[in-house]
């Protein structure tokens, strides 16, 4: 009898193994970019700089308005504030680009920033609006007037979480 149990504990922690290493292989690429897309490449402290994907990411500047910028497209809700975020992407000029868009967060909520064309300002020449080249990029967000955003984050067409910016 006890040569019946010992085979098949050895069985057991082949078997645990076995599990093991195909849930390692096939579920490790899977886990890699779903962290991806929750833990920033670098945290940026306010008023700072850091770099992420080979760019440089600080915040320039941040305005609140509370009606929208043009007299064109649909207006402002009532209870609602714009909220205009600026950021500095400084570093080398790339062939072919990754686009870029930015989600606001107060800690508990987050919104998507504004697509082109929908309620945000249209950015002043040489400010972009997907990270498409170096320099200024501008994010525009249509935030509750109880908001109290403390972060920015900047992702990837990917998904991927580049940098995250304290406000």
């Amino acid at each position: 009898m006890s040569a019946l149990w010992v085979r098949n504990l050895i069985g057991a922690v082949v078997m645990v193994a076995a599990i093991g290493v195909i849930i390692a292989t096939t579920l490790g690429d899977q886990w890699t970019t779903y962290r991806d897309t929750v833990v920033p490449d670098v945290v940026v402290a306010k008023g700072e700089s850091g770099g992420a994907g080979g760019y440089t990411w600080e915040v320039d500047s941040v305005r609140h308005l509370n009606r929208k910028p043009s007299r064109f497209g649909p207006q402002l809700p009532e209870v609602a504030v714009l909220t205009v975020v600026t950021v500095d992407m400084s570093g080398p000029a790339r062939e072919n680009p990754e686009t870029c868009s930015a989600v606001i967060t107060d800690g508990q909520r987050r919104w998507a920033s504004e697509k082109a064309g929908g309620l945000g300002p249209t950015p002043p020449d040489g400010v972009g609006i997907r990270c498409e080249k170096p320099g200024p990029v501008q994010f525009a967000f249509v935030l509750p007037q109880d908001a109290v955003p403390d972060a920015l984050d900047v992702t990837s067409a990917d998904g991927r979480l580049l940098a995250r910016m304290m406000l």
